[in-house]
């Protein structure tokens, strides 16, 4: 148990460091025991069959921090434990008989801090949360725990929304659409090949978009007439460009044998078109970059994945395209405890 909370902000390994003796990527599944949380295991099955990974199953045993409560009661201390130990080994023979590599690991401690504290010690490439747990639904978009976490961690992520529609028994997710948001930048498609193995895992369509910002200045009144159409014809040619180019990418992975479709439409905010395309084509997952075309690596997230990250309607998938070296420069220039994602919301860059 990591009993040591400097380990925190302790060295970190290796960029993209996995243990040599299986080459696996490694998923961790944070768990708290409650209904809610559970809504993660479908999808931390499906991506474990998708990329060939395997899981870690988290859970931390959470202290007050107050010597003097009742939590540090020797006894009922021990009976933390034991009832975590048989819920987890329960979970892990479940997950073991669809032959998933998996494992287990409990903490005690502060959850938040305990997490980011074996994401930083250990190669995990993946997290897996959901957005609410032990306290149920709440007027925020994600706990906060789960919030410390997203603007803290070094890994690429999902998060699951905490809602009755994905609490179902099935153990493996059933994922038919996945929307990818582009832009103009080979950032922003940094998702795409962890989309292309759910779609060839899930059999499912990808559906990749790019919203096209309106010209902010073409309705200004001291533009002649003349310009206007300079104005009208450049937006039409940068529409077309934007077309060829997405539709290259789309041939490129039919010929593979993947399905996909393309929407490119003018729109001012791609959070908008986010939102407008999941509810118009029954999207069931989103995969989406950090970051998109200015790449800053002065936040671990973007502005638009910061807010789909707390808004998400839909389980998401972030893929990290900074480094954990970089990650940690950032961090260490912005205070997250307190608000992970407030500096996120400041930065300028899409995804889309």
């Amino acid at each position: 148990m990591v009993e040591n909370a400097s380990q925190y902000d302790g060295p970190l390994p290796p960029s993209g460091s996995r243990p040599a003796s299986t080459g696996m990527f490694r998923i961790l599944v944070c768990l708290d025991r409650s209904e809610l949380c559970e809504t993660v295991f479908s999808y931390a099955v499906m991506l474990a069959r998708a990329v060939g990974g395997s899981l870690t199953l988290m859970h931390v045993v959470e202290s007050s921090g107050d010597p003097s409560s009742e939590s540090h009661d020797a006894l009922l201390w021990e009976l933390k434990h034991h009832e975590a130990r048989q819920y987890m080994g329960q979970l892990q023979e479940r997950i073991s008989r669809l032959n998933v590599p998996v494992d287990i690991q409990i903490e005690e401690g502060r959850a938040a801090e305990q997490i980011l504290s074996f994401i930083r010690q250990h190669p995990v490439d993946f997290v897996i949360l959901a957005s609410h747990g032990t306290h149920g639904l709440a007027e925020w978009g994600l706990s906060g725990t789960a919030a410390k976490i997203v603007g803290r961690t070094h890994s690429s992520f999902i998060i699951v929304p905490a809602t009755p529609v994905y609490q179902h028994e099935q153990q493996e997710s059933c994922v038919r659409r996945i929307l990818v948001p582009l832009d103009d930048s080979l950032s922003s498609q940094a998702a795409l090949p962890m989309a292309i193995r759910i779609a060839r895992q899930q059999h499912a369509e990808l559906i990749l978009a790019h919203a096209i910002e309106p010209t902010s200045f073409k309705n200004y009144s001291g533009i002649s007439y003349a310009d206007r159409e300079i104005i009208d014809a450049a937006s039409s040619v940068l529409a077309s460009v934007a077309q060829d180019y997405f539709h290259q990418i789309a041939t490129r992975l039919q010929s593979e044998g993947v399905k996909v479709s393309v929407i490119v439409t003018p729109n001012s905010s791609p959070i908008e078109l986010i939102y407008e395309i999941v509810a118009s084509r029954d999207i069931d997952f989103i995969a989406m970059s950090a970051h998109g075309s200015s790449k800053s690596e002065q936040c671990p997230l973007a502005r638009t994945s910061a807010h789909m990250a707390t808004h998400t309607p839909v389980p998401l998938l972030i893929v990290q395209d900074l480094d954990r070296e970089q990650i940690s420069r950032a961090l260490q220039k912005q205070r997250y405890d307190s608000a992970p994602l407030k500096c996120s919301e400041s930065a300028s860059d899409d995804t889309t």
